[in-house]
């Protein structure tokens, strides 16, 4: 007998946690939820301990973020894990234990177990427990993402992730020569309305809004995910700078973005061939800072004396982070610019200030925002027909279980994929729920 625990991440975007029972207990993901407070997993102390493997998809912290916690609750086993995923998580989770001092899920001490406790897998290699083949395949979204396939008493599992089967500027697009009786796949763009651009129309998009605000003199502020999105957005600018679409005015990169545009340089071989290719070219490395500045001085005054300027600063959803200065310093000006690139979760100033909000908050202090707010389609997730397209394209699919979506969207995509894929079901985890194989 096999059990599917679903202890975050159902029915809801985060805390990504999904528990499978049978002759051993693996955990995939375990996340908190992006909100003023992160709320986390149902995962009990006791199940914590009994755990035998757990298995990270990625490093954003809705997937990665209370993994920690499980060391802190006395979990001893390793974790499977990319090599760039290793690298990308030092970097957010040592930032998230800085944002979260007064009420700290785990110590740095259980990061530093966890960083101790990774087991380094390469995609497409099986690697073995005592009762389960596992393999990771590539799952586009940001760099080192990985889908999940698990083969155990008499089952072939497949767990998403996040996922992206369409490529980007950086990175290939998801695997798709799939195999699968049981599928557990993301849902945060599965409403039917949600129709990704082409990275070509989403990029001219964005330039056109950013050089509007140039044109009058504004100063553009890009709240970003310093992992994924950020590069994306570098890499666009870049590419409109090369071309003359875009005017040369300065473009500052604040926080953790400029960490991880290093450690993407550093795992260029899991990047597109194209970007190698330019890395080994070193006259074409894209990766190089001609084109963004860094601020020099503390108070960023280099930043604002300039009349118009582009700033990439974390954090994307707007929960603290550099951004939070530039919306104090530049957010009450009309001329400037919020420009969104990212997904906006529940509970998020990022979503509030959209949904019409004129204001933020930062250690204790309103913010008035009055500045134009727009958001950018950008995504590193698949559609609602992509994600149809990519159930339709597994071999064998039988059940499919739909998670990591808000509203409608986990409904609307499993009506799809049901009407699409003869003789499959589809199950909406409630949060909690466990369900047999």
């Amino acid at each position: 007998m096999m059990n599917l625990t679903f202890l975050g991440a159902a029915r809801e975007v985060g805390r990504s946690a999904i528990l499978l029972e049978g002759n051993e207990k693996i955990l995939f993901d375990c996340g908190i939820k992006p909100a003023k407070e992160p709320v986390y997993p149902l995962i009990e102390n006791k199940t914590i301990k009994s755990l035998d493997h757990v298995v990270l998809s990625h490093a954003h912290l809705d997937h990665s973020g209370y993994i920690p916690g499980l060391y802190a609750h006395g979990y001893k086993g390793k974790v499977e894990i990319t090599k760039p995923t290793r690298d990308l998580i030092q970097l957010l989770l040592a930032d998230f234990l800085r944002l979260n001092k007064e009420n700290p899920a785990y110590a740095q001490a259980d990061v530093d177990k966890l960083l101790k406790s990774t087991a380094i897998r390469e995609f497409d290699e099986p690697f073995k427990t005592k009762s389960a083949t596992m393999r990771f395949r590539r799952a586009g979204h940001i760099l080192g993402a990985a889908m999940t396939e698990i083969h155990t008493g008499g089952h072939k599992i497949l767990y998403t992730g996040d996922i992206d089967i369409r490529e980007s500027r950086l990175l290939d697009g998801a695997a798709t020569d799939l195999e699968a009786d049981a599928l557990i796949i993301e849902s945060t763009y599965g409403a039917k309305t949600d129709k990704h651009p082409s990275l070509k129309a989403t990029g001219k998009g964005f330039i056109d809004s950013v050089n509007k605000t140039l044109k009058i003199g504004g100063k553009v502020i890009i709240p970003t995910f310093a992992i994924g999105r950020g590069q994306e957005i570098l890499f666009t600018l870049e590419s409109y700078l090369r071309s003359g679409g875009l005017e040369h005015v300065p473009i500052y990169l604040d926080g953790m973005v400029t960490r991880a545009l290093r450690i993407y340089r550093h795992n260029a071989i899991y990047l597109k061939k194209e970007i190698q290719r330019r890395i080994l070219t070193s006259e074409d490395d894209p990766f190089k800072s001609e084109f963004y500045f860094i601020p020099q001085r503390k108070d960023r005054s280099d930043v604002f004396e300039h009349d118009r300027a582009i700033i990439l600063a974390t954090s994307g959803m707007l929960n603290g982070g550099p951004v939070m200065s530039y919306l104090d310093k530049l957010g009450n000006d009309p001329n400037n610019k919020v420009l969104l690139v990212g997904y906006q979760a529940e509970g998020t100033q990022g979503r509030e200030l959209l949904d019409g909000r004129g204001y933020v908050e930062h250690e204790g202090r309103r913010i008035d925002v009055n500045c134009d707010i727009e958001q950018a389609p950008f995504s590193g997730h698949s559609d609602h027909a992509e994600l149809v397209s990519l159930a339709k394209s597994v071999r064998g699919l039988k059940n499919v279980y739909i998670v990591h979506g808000e509203g409608s969207k986990s409904y609307e995509l499993s009506e799809a994929i049901q009407s699409s894929c003869k003789g499959v079901q589809t199950v909406i985890p409630e949060l909690g729920e466990t369900i047999r194989l």
